[in-house]
């Protein structure tokens, strides 16, 4: 998603003329951007619809609805990109104009590549920015993002990548391991988006045989098969207005692939024995913790299904990318479990946040939920964690001083960033967000040895 990049913006350029649209579009891309052109402010609102984009950089004067309109016509659509205006007919009132009416920049032709990149790049980071910050504020005012709990860089993403998705109407397929929460991610696209007052229709593409799955996603007429004995809609009319939600979308047979394709290219809809064609009114959220890539090399999923699936793709961090998370989801678990005075003590925080946690989020809170039904109204402590987390950690049942404690979850939190990295610090600073020389001065504090990790010459 746009605003989650790390190298350049999404940046939509609109100008009637073509050699204008190379020029811009050229520039842009040389400076690491991703550019999609168009020729006129209709074809830039179906663009917007589509995706997301971080800049709209537009000609003033064009046949049809100039850029003026075509901002304000943005705005109303609440499109959060922000709007770079151009033009070769400038003057002072114009720029005036345009900036108190929110546009980023006002730049006037003939101008150089370098104006043109500067003004793009202070509008991208404008876009992020009011991104981020909406979507924190939302975050503080309800303790969690739609149920999402985390302050870590990973979660910060993910949180900004909702915020910007939600009120798009594009297909969004939303990738990432079990247990990672990619049904709650799809519930927070949804309670963000104005469809929200309108149903979010889960069905599950793997839990029922090709044949039932048809008609429980498109419909059946009355007696189009024995024991159909009355009409029934289907998850996609249920949905209209609001949201459909396809639960591992890669388990749908290849034999019903092409109906899904046509139900996403046209939103045509034919109940099963029927033959008149409805058009609900959904958007479609799919996701899967399979490769769909993969499946499109091994011929489980068409090709052409996959590019309609991922308009608008989303990717959910595994629970070991953001363990710095793991008190904040203890804490989330506990109130939500009726036991937010319960204890846990800091030996047992560190063993909870130095497991890997392969089954991710969830496999966590199973293992919340199983200490409290084993201790009721107790303080959690090392000896009352899951054997797994603490097989490989140097706690007795005495729990230690606290630095002592968080030194070694700290450690141990290092050799896992050095070892994915390579024993490259400047790589693992990115990833932590943590200032390079802070992160040396850290693994010469705690004594870790870099050339562990650094592959053999």
């Amino acid at each position: 998603m746009s605003a989650e990049s790390e190298n350049g913006f999404d940046v939509l350029v609109v100008d009637d003329e073509e050699s204008m649209r190379f020029f811009v579009r050229r520039a842009l891309e040389r400076a690491g951007h991703r550019v999609e052109a168009v020729s006129n402010a209709a074809e830039a609102l179906d663009a917007v619809k589509e995706r997301p984009f971080d800049v709209v950089v537009t000609d003033l004067r064009m046949p049809g609805m100039n850029g003026h309109e075509l901002h304000a016509e943005l705005l109303r659509e609440k499109c959060l990109a922000r709007v770079v205006l151009m033009t070769g007919f400038g003057t002072v009132k114009d720029a005036v104009s345009a900036i108190n009416a929110g546009a980023e920049a006002y730049i006037t032709k003939p101008f150089e590549a370098e104006e043109l990149l500067a003004s793009v790049q202070r509008a991208g980071e404008k876009a992020r920015l009011l991104i981020e910050v909406g979507a924190l504020r939302a975050a503080l005012e309800c303790g969690a993002f739609e149920g999402l709990v985390g302050n870590s860089r990973e979660m910060r993403t993910l949180v900004r990548t909702i915020a910007n998705l939600a009120p798009r109407n594009g297909t969004v397929l939303i990738s990432g391991e079990s247990g990672t929460g990619k049904e709650l991610v799809a519930r927070a696209i949804h309670a963000r988006s104005e469809r929200s007052a309108h149903p979010f229709v889960a069905l599950h593409c793997g839990a029922l045989p090709q044949g039932l799955l048809e008609s429980e996603l498109f419909g059946v007429e009355a007696g189009a098969f024995t024991g159909a004995d009355r009409t029934r809609i289907g998850y996609a009319e249920r949905a209209d207005k609001g949201t459909l939600f396809l639960d591992e979308v890669g388990e749908i047979p290849l034999q019903l692939q092409p109906a899904l394709l046509r139900f996403l290219q046209s939103g045509e809809v034919v109940r099963v024995g029927g033959s008149v064609v409805l058009h609900p009114d959904v958007r479609v959220i799919a996701c899967s913790h399979f490769d769909l890539r993969e499946f499109v090399r091994n011929g489980k999923l068409r090709q052409d299904l996959f590019f309609r699936l991922n308009v608008l793709p989303v990717q959910v961090p595994p629970l070991r990318t953001h363990r710095e998370d793991i008190p904040l989801l203890v804490r989330s678990f506990l109130g939500r479990l009726g036991q937010g005075e319960a204890l846990v003590s800091t030996a047992a925080m560190a063993g909870l946040c130095a497991h890997i946690w392969p089954g991710n989020v969830r496999e966590l809170r199973n293992a919340i939920e199983r200490m409290l039904a084993l201790k009721p109204g107790g303080s959690i402590e090392v000896e009352d964690l899951p054997e797994e987390c603490r097989g490989g950690a140097v706690f007795s049942s005495t729990e230690p001083g606290y630095r002592e404690t968080m030194e070694t979850f700290e450690r141990r939190y290092l050799e896992d960033l050095l070892t994915r990295t390579g024993g490259n610090v400047a790589e693992a600073s990115r990833m932590a967000s943590i200032p390079r020389a802070s992160l040396h001065a850290r693994i010469s504090t705690l004594k870790v040895d870099l050339s562990r990790f650094r592959p053999a010459l």
